[in-house]
């Protein structure tokens, strides 16, 4: 009986990926001329995702604020004196939005402190999430609303391409401070797909959904008109599962039809009530094995200390394994490439993989990048770079390249500058010091250079930077 007892320990633990390896990030990638791409990672945190905002930089994370249509200033974020603030534009779809690009989780503990700033709908942390809240979003939010006239409720919402799906309906719960400016600590604990919900350290509802099942994003998002305030979000790799003897804090249901943002309707939401509240044979399990999976999750989070290497692929398939964090590939023929990296353990085995990086491999390639971009208001001479490189093997003749000047009321000037040369097979011209002037009459503004390279007559590729001429006493 004890043997087939930790067979099922075994099998919930191999289940619900207590020791699943931790993926690679920040995967970065060079691609030099000839086709060679040189790129570089950090090895997974194990600690996954910790921002404060205190050092003003929310690294790797991309935001959603768009501007409602009927009032354009409306739908911002910034980062200032230790929190993010996302102000939502005006607009029934204009939720403001943010995730962190890096760092995908399956199985995690997720926490964010946020305060509300208007007193107004609800905001929410994103879970199992494919981007920011947008209008075609994927993923789940776990919601609470401070709604003065209402109290505090919570819900938890799916979305498929941006349709709200009610996987947790609005309950009112006495756990949410309620007012302007007051502080809310939510959690969420994701085990493959079933998930924990918590309000101020206490443990308020679980929910089964397959819906999203594989790994995802995590970030945060407030309904549209809103201004909230967050504080702090952390992520680990590790679900700190609560102890399934602690009964949780559902509260009251809520009286009334509300959509995802808190606000009331006419009409009952969608609903996912196949899934509805359910617990599966294996939440039953663990109530019996908790200590036996505490055991083994102990000893399978340190063996995630032997490494083994990593594992490289190009457009799924795998092409080279490192102990190093750098890599080095040659690339097949022109295109885009998609490239993931993994992390192999023993005994855990593959992570999965990392955020991908891309390259696109031309047969030309043509840049240009500013030294200086900005001119006094006296006139003066910009300076810039410019690379250009021929992979083929046939030579082109008269090829001109010409510069060109949008002037701050969008007109545009030119050529400025003309040259005729041959591209030879495979020549490879880098001219550090280019310049053009820009005489005292030139009005101040902001300015546009393009580059442009003709063959045959037709212009085939163009490079473009901004700079800036300053105005008298500027």
């Amino acid at each position: 009986m004890k043997f087939f007892f930790h067979i099922v320990v075994l099998l919930v633990l191999a289940e619900l990926g207590f020791a699943q390896a931790i993926p690679p990030y920040h995967l970065e990638t060079v691609l030099s001329p000839g086709g060679i791409v040189q790129f570089s990672w950090e090895p997974g945190p194990v600690e996954g995702l910790i921002e404060d905002f205190e050092d003003g930089i929310a690294q790797d994370f991309e935001w959603w604020t768009p501007q409602g249509q009927d009032y354009p200033g409306q739908g911002y974020y910034s980062i200032e004196n230790g929190y993010a603030q996302i102000a939502a534009g005006y607009g029934l779809l204009n939720w403001g939005s943010t995730v962190n690009s890096q760092i995908e989780f399956f199985n995690f503990t997720c926490e964010l402190e946020m305060a509300n700033m208007t007193s107004g709908n609800s905001h929410a942390i994103l879970f199992r999430s494919d981007g920011p809240k947008d209008n075609d979003y994927n993923g789940y939010a776990f919601i609470i609303s401070n709604i003065e006239l209402f109290g505090g409720m919570y819900s938890v919402y799916g979305y498929i391409n941006g349709l709200a799906l009610d996987v947790i309906y609005w309950q009112w719960s006495d756990l949410i401070n309620i007012g302007q400016g007051v502080h809310n600590t939510i959690k969420v604990v994701g085990v493959g797909d079933t998930f924990d919900f918590y309000i101020n350290g206490t443990y308020v509802n679980s929910v089964t959904n397959p819906n999203f099942t594989d790994i995802g994003l995590v970030g945060f998002t407030n309904t549209s008109g809103n201004t909230v305030r967050y504080y702090d979000i952390t992520c680990s790799h590790d679900a700190q599962l609560q102890d399934r003897s602690v009964e949780p804090q559902r509260g009251e249901l809520v009286d009334g039809w509300f959509d995802d943002a808190g606000r009331p309707m006419d009409h009952p939401p969608v609903r996912y009530d196949e899934y509805e509240r359910q617990l599966d044979r294996k939440r039953e399990i663990l109530h019996f094995v908790q200590d036996d999976i505490r055991g083994y999750s102990d000893q399978l989070t340190n063996e995630l200390d032997e490494f083994v290497e990593y594992r490289i692929y190009r457009n799924g398939e795998f092409i080279g394994a490192t102990s190093d964090t750098v890599f080095t590939d040659q690339l097949p023929a022109y295109g885009e490439y998609e490239y993931r990296i993994t992390a192999y353990y023993d005994p855990e085995g593959e992570s999965i993989p990392s955020v991908p990086a891309t390259v696109n491999w031309q047969s030309v390639t043509y840049s240009l990048a500013p030294v200086n971009a900005v001119v006094p208001y006296t006139g003066g001479t910009i300076t810039y770079g410019a690379l250009l490189f021929n992979e083929l093997p046939q030579s082109f003749q008269n090829v001109s390249y010409r510069t060109y000047a949008t002037l701050p009321d969008g007109s545009e000037v030119g050529p400025l500058f003309q040259r005729t040369f041959t591209l030879a097979p495979g020549a490879y011209h880098s001219i550090p010091g280019m310049t053009q002037t820009i005489p005292p009459n030139a009005p101040p503004g902001n300015y546009f250079l393009h580059g442009r390279l003709y063959y045959q007559g037709q212009p085939v590729y163009e490079q473009t930077f901004q700079f800036d001429k300053m105005g008298g006493g500027e």
